[in-house]
């Protein structure tokens, strides 16, 4: 049980009380590859963000607690472009870098808007209220707010595409944007549902490409 104090604190609990300038400029990044009218999916039926006080929030931070640190599997899912490079090149996939990199780069303006929309503390903040050691890897790509995964939302929906335009291997492609996604929830990173919503929000940005 936490003291009433704590619960207080909970229940107001945000990553930030400010936006970082580079991901301010981040939500202003010009448009090239994704619709200007895309709708994003805010809170919209089961992807609404669980309250920080929420017993869902509690039993995801119980199993982060239980999850065993595997480094390396961390750091195949920190860069996403270079993780699918090899099969995009096995499979012979027809698609410049520089379309992919502007996928992958543009996508994160819709991120960052969800991100500071939501506000979600790190699991690692809200675990120290309830006096739990993650025992997590420290990320460059932690420093902002934690609903939806950046990982999960870029790692799905490369993948998408990709199976998008060779569906017979869509099995590898898929794999691959969930291990990335996953890799978040090894490093302790991100609650199952950040990883969860972020699927939703890839499959919206897929929609909201302009050539596929």
């Amino acid at each position: 049980m936490i003291k009433l104090a704590e619960l207080i604190k909970l229940k107001k609990m945000v990553y930030t009380e400010t936006i970082k300038p580079k991901h301010r400029n981040k939500m202003h990044m010009p448009l090239t590859v994704f619709r200007e009218d895309l709708q994003l999916p805010y809170g919209i039926g089961k992807s609404r963000m669980p309250d920080n006080d929420s017993n869902v929030t509690y039993r995801e931070l119980k199993y982060l607690a239980s999850v065993k640190p595997n480094l390396s599997a961390v750091k195949e899912g920190d860069e996403v472009e270079e993780s699918f490079l090899p099969l995009i090149e096995k499979n012979d996939v027809t698609i410049s870098n520089e379309f992919l990199h502007r996928v992958v780069q543009e996508s994160a303006r819709f991120i960052m808007e969800m991100k500071y929309h939501y506000n979600r503390p790190r699991p690692y903040q809200i675990a120290e209220v309830y006096g739990m050691d993650l025992n997590g890897t420290e990320l460059d790509s932690m420093k902002t707010p934690s609903y939806p995964s950046g990982h999960a939302v870029q790692g799905y929906l490369v993948a998408e595409l990709l199976s998008h335009m060779d569906p017979k291997n869509s099995f590898e492609y898929r794999t691959m944007g969930e291990r990335i996604a996953h890799s978040r929830i090894i490093a302790k990173a991100h609650y199952p549902s950040d990883k969860k919503f972020g699927k939703v929000v890839a499959d919206v940005l897929f929609e909201g490409l302009i050539k596929k």
